[in-house]
């Protein structure tokens, strides 16, 4: 994995002040869970069980993002908040969480 415990611990920070320590994933994939390729943005999955939570940080998405960047530096961020009955129902969520990296779980 390509992220410094530094980056991790800031990533876990800026959402938890958003989730509240409701029940939560965050999981990191893409080109940066592979420590033998280069660049890439920081590719991260938060998946939700509430319905309520989910909304409400969809609505928040472009603060949570300006909290992350605040504690990590302006790097390019894919965040998708999802809820937790996507994963089985999606095909693009289905091709990529098998090897996404859990970095928290709440």
């Amino acid at each position: 994995m390509r992220l410094t415990h530094s980056e991790i611990s800031s990533l876990i920070k800026a959402i938890s002040e958003f989730i509240h320590q409701q029940p939560a994933e965050l999981r990191l994939y893409g080109s940066r869970t592979d420590i033998h390729r280069r660049g890439g943005d920081i590719d991260l999955l938060l998946i939700l069980s509430d319905q309520q939570l989910l909304q409400k940080i969809i609505l928040q998405k472009h603060l949570l993002l300006s909290r992350i960047k605040e504690l990590i530096g302006d790097q390019k961020i894919d965040l998708k908040i999802i809820h937790k009955d996507e994963i089985t129902q999606d095909p693009f969520l289905q091709l990529i969480f098998p090897n996404s990296i859990l970095l928290k779980s709440w």
